[in-house]
């Protein structure tokens, strides 16, 4: 039988927890919007910031109930992001060249 660890008590309570808090998206730094409905570009999502999917199997239960392993975030956010490390995202970003020319 399979189980799927992002399914669990323990997770939902987390999830009740930050949506109490309401933090602002751990990614972008903006407000979240915590009235949206699931599936809306800038609604709640919880993000974990070493993806699961990343750790060997017998770390990845814990992990995925850690506090201090599960952030908010945007929805989009989250999906740009996708199972990267939050320095791997940043290392992507172009520099931003400015001038006085215009």
């Amino acid at each position: 039988m399979s189980y799927n660890i992002r399914r669990s008590y323990a997770r939902d309570q987390l999830r009740k927890q930050m949506i109490a808090r309401e933090e602002p998206c751990h990614i972008c730094g903006m407000p979240i919007d915590y009235s949206l409905p699931a599936g809306d570009p800038m609604s709640f999502e919880m993000d974990e910031v070493v993806p699961v999917s990343r750790l060997p199997l017998e770390q990845r239960r814990a992990a995925a109930c850690d506090p201090e392993n599960v952030k908010a975030a945007h929805r989009i956010c989250n999906q740009k992001r996708g199972n990267r490390m939050m320095d791997e995202l940043k290392g992507n970003a172009l520099p931003i060249v400015r001038t006085r020319l215009w």
